[in-house]
């Protein structure tokens, strides 16, 4: 894909502030408070001195000199944005910001407003579209394809898989040789654990590279590259056991997607998901890009398709810069039909 076509919006222009106070000489400013080696020090550490010491507008020169020679240097952009929003200067806060969001999109070799406005909503806080621009997501994960596993187990803490195992093992009993569907199954994390429980394994994904790694192990009978709402609306079929591991985080709105695993479930049939826990009614968008549900919205959405809850809990799902993440781990139930018979309920 090409880079994005829309214009670099200036740091200065439209929506900033209309009489901007001049910026001092920063090196002088730290000179003048006795900063060792201010005319060597690079701008970067003099703008975050002079934060710390509450010269903002000098900070600001600093970045901005830095910034006339790297447009694009994160760390400047950051720090710029969060000097802009202190001194009460939001709209050239949102377009320094989309400065980044822009930057973030051309690495992941993206076209577009979506994306743009997706990572906006994300870190302003502003109305959220209903789920995660679908190019985005495929471009992240095809982008960390590679060590994705590593990172999840090895630094993150990641146990979503095991709850919704447990959960669903809970319901089941004995019963095996089921045909099940991983929605987003991802390199196959869940697809080893949900292996043993299926006669015939099915996963769908957006990214090629994930569903690359996920045919390495070989434990799919099938495949399929494809948005799960859209692969669901346009495909026919039931299963015994639908699956979505920590990919609920990529929608807000669910209701549509409650309606598709419904009319995809055998009578009697289970659906096992995770979400990340949000004590606000509805769902959220956070800052990390993912999405938040509460628990009051599962359970409308799923009313709403016909699906009743077997099992509500919640479990820290990984860890996200140190601090646990807590989640819901639901598994609900097509209406009566001879698996729910077979289940005793």
């Amino acid at each position: 894909m090409s880079p994005p076509q829309a214009p670099e919006t200036p740091l200065h222009g439209p929506g900033s502030n209309p009489d901007p106070a001049p910026l001092p000489d920063w090196r002088a400013r730290l000179a003048e408070r006795g900063f060792p080696g201010a005319r060597q020090v690079p701008c970067m550490h003099g703008a975050a001195v002079l934060r710390s010491w509450g010269e903002s507008l000098a900070a600001e020169a600093a970045l901005r000199e830095l910034l006339g020679r790297y447009p694009d240097d994160e760390g400047a952009l950051r720090m710029l944005a969060k000097l802009l929003d202190e001194g009460g200067r939001s709209d050239e806060a949102v377009q320094v910001r989309r400065r980044l969001h822009l930057r973030r999109c051309r690495e992941l070799g993206l076209s577009g407003d979506a994306a743009v406005a997706f990572l906006d909503a994300a870190e302003t806080g502003s109305p959220p579209p209903p789920r995660a621009d679908e190019g985005y997501v495929a471009a992240l994960f095809d982008q960390y394809a590679e060590h994705f596993d590593e990172k999840l187990r090895g630094q993150l803490g990641y146990r979503a898989p095991e709850c919704v195992l447990d959960a669903v093992l809970e319901v089941l009993g004995g019963r095996r040789g089921l045909d099940v569907l991983e929605l987003g199954c991802g390199t196959g994390l869940a697809g080893v654990l949900l292996r043993p429980l299926a006669l015939r394994l099915t996963g769908i994904d957006l990214s090629q590279g994930m569903l690359d790694r996920a045919r390495e192990r070989g434990i799919y009978d099938a495949l399929v590259t494809g948005e799960i709402t859209q692969t669901l609306t346009s495909s026919e079929g039931s299963h015994e056991l639908i699956v979505a591991v920590d990919v609920l985080v990529y929608f807000g709105a669910l209701e549509a997607l409650f309606e598709q695993v419904a009319r995809h479930l055998v009578p009697g049939g289970l659906f096992a998901f995770t979400v990340e826990k949000s004590e606000e009614p509805g769902y959220q968008l956070r800052s990390t890009g993912r999405y938040v549900h509460s628990l009051g919205y599962l359970r409308d959405c799923a009313r709403a398709a016909g699906l009743h809850p077997r099992v509500e809990r919640q479990h820290v799902l990984r860890t996200e810069k140190g601090e646990p993440v807590h989640g819901h781990v639901v598994v609900l139930q097509q209406q009566q039909g001879p698996l729910q018979d077979r289940l005793g309920r």
